[in-house]
């Protein structure tokens, strides 16, 4: 699979080296990289979101402290007296 320099213009092809269209004059060159780089910066950006809440969710949650039987009864007793 070949990438190719395209005007933005017209859409013909120019070369990686040419500073304008030769058959419009446009001096607006579309490189064939710009949409996999906005691909990965998408990808990129969408992983760092999904950690960074998934840290924010783990800090977040409370872990409820279990009591055991004898702590509930040795509790209910110093109340009683």
């Amino acid at each position: 699979m070949h990438y190719q320099y395209h005007c933005a213009c017209c859409n013909k092809v120019v070369a990686s080296t040419d500073k304008e269209c030769t058959r419009c004059g446009s001096h607006t060159i579309q490189s064939p990289y710009g949409f996999w780089i906005f691909c990965i910066m998408a990808c990129l950006a969408a992983a760092l979101i999904f950690k960074a809440a998934h840290i924010y969710l783990q800090d977040r949650q409370e872990i409820p402290v279990q009591q055991s039987l004898l702590d509930v009864l040795q509790q209910d007793s110093k109340s009683a007296k």
